[in-house]
């Protein structure tokens, strides 16, 4: 770690590299026919922007205003995808040649270094993944050697980007990889002194979230006894520093609003989800902002948060299940008493544990008034209907085959399997367990 922020602090200045400006983003594909899709990054999610079709091996989108940063293309669906830079400085058109229908197995964006730095990075991003991948897969290795062998392919990962810090200083990549840490990671108040909050292309790359995350970690100094409203001070000061630009400020709500989300996703402790409402009412459609404006299409994402919360009533969704018929919840809601909505994948081994533990108090169960709407995260739907019929699962089964960027697991922000929600007649939100065990306790109280 030390070797790293030596590099880093080479590069202690004000983080502002934020222009914006018209560019029509072109190319050429080996696949005949498809969509092209165009998303936005922010932070660490993506949002879809546009698409256009492709004719004649070719896609062009209609040029439209970019702020410099990270965006992303896919082709027909979102897992065949590659992430670019767009900046307008650089050139009003970005043509982009596709060789090979995987999109980022081989591409070439035209005289564009900006490009070229973010594909040296993409590929050796891709090779660290396949080798940590590799790793977790590897049972013959002991779990200190598969935890120091990920400490190695991280720092690996770390050296090769400090090498493209020192050789493409002045790209956004470059930038965004030299910001990554703090240059004042023990000093709370100077921690962010080099990010200008006034420059929207900070939230343009995962680097804000990360940081954020940083600051979350060395300076809330919560004590639930002593300091219990340490998070909330956390909030404040960040969004003291956010609100000098609309759009950074709503980015720093949503995502402080996403990770307070998936912690009391996994506690037990009701402060996770206080937060998450302390931001949506005082932030997002309170005044504790100031004169900050928050768009329209903000305000929506934060209400899908409060959405989801206990006495809410969630989306309603319309799935095909393995038989090809449309599965509507509030349909079912509206038949049992509780309807349960489980988040799953076959190749979650946690998930192989308690479903068929679970499967016999559902059989003994379901008479009750009491329905299961399981939505699998797979991939492959003939592995996913052997495991139906191998473990006989007679519940409600759905998938949209998309694993984690299915609609409606982005929907009911999943980010592990299992998760569970509890509905009653009218499809509020009753119960949120922790695990099928959590999950039966509370419907044996309700039901007997």
């Amino acid at each position: 770690m030390k070797k790293v922020l030596v590099i880093i602090l080479l590069f202690v200045f004000q983080i502002s590299f934020s222009q914006s400006g018209n560019v029509i983003i072109k190319g050429n594909l080996k696949s005949a026919s498809g969509k092209m899709y165009l998303y936005e990054i922010l932070g660490s999610e993506s949002f879809l922007i546009d698409s256009t079709f492709v004719s004649n091996k070719t896609f062009q989108f209609k040029s439209r205003n970019f702020v410099k940063g990270y965006y992303k293309l896919s082709l027909s669906n979102e897992s065949n995808s590659v992430e670019i830079v767009v900046n307008p400085d650089e050139s009003s058109v970005l043509n982009i040649n596709f060789t090979e229908y995987r999109l980022a197995t081989n591409y070439t964006v035209l005289n564009s270094r900006e490009n070229e730095v973010k594909k040296l990075y993409n590929l050796k991003k891709a090779e660290i993944d396949k080798k940590i991948n590799s790793n977790k897969r590897n049972t013959n290795l002991s779990v200190a050697i598969r935890k120091q062998n990920n400490a190695n392919y991280q720092q690996e990962l770390l050296d090769y980007s400090n090498e493209l810090v020192k050789k493409y200083p002045s790209t956004y990549t470059g930038k965004v990889l030299s910001h990554s840490v703090s240059p004042n990671q023990d000093v709370s108040y100077k921690f962010f002194d080099d990010i200008d909050f006034s420059d929207e292309s900070i939230i343009r790359s995962n680097m804000m979230t990360n940081r954020i995350q940083q600051y979350m970690i060395l300076h809330s100094n919560y004590d639930a006894k002593n300091n219990p409203y340490a998070f909330y001070d956390v909030v404040d000061y960040i969004m003291s520093k956010a609100k000098v630009n609309d759009r950074v400020a709503e980015f720093c709500m949503y995502n402080m609003l996403d990770g307070f989300y998936n912690t009391a996703a996994t506690s037990t402790d009701p402060m996770w989800s206080d937060l998450c409402n302390y931001i949506i009412d005082e932030y997002f459609f309170g005044d504790a902002c100031g004169e900050v404006e928050i768009s329209d299409l903000m305000k929506e994402r934060a209400t899908k948060f409060k959405d989801l919360q206990i006495g809410s009533v969630p989306p309603d969704f319309s799935i095909r299940d393995q038989n090809d018929k449309i599965i509507n919840l509030n349909t079912v809601a509206k038949q049992n008493d509780y309807t349960i909505i489980m988040f799953w994948a076959s190749h979650c081994s946690h998930c192989m544990v308690e479903l068929p533990q679970f499967l016999t108090w559902y059989n003994s169960n379901k008479n009750k008034g009491v329905e299961v709407i399981a939505i699998s995260l797979d991939s492959n739907k003939s592995k996913w209907t052997q495991t139906i019929n191998d473990y006989n699962f007679s519940w409600l089964n759905v998938s949209q085959f998309l694993v984690y960027k299915s609609p409606v697991c982005k929907d009911y922000k999943v980010k592990k399997t299992p998760t569970i929600f509890v509905l009653d007649s009218s499809m509020k939100i009753v119960s949120k367990p922790k695990d099928t065990n959590s999950l039966k306790i509370f419907l044996n109280n309700k039901l007997n």
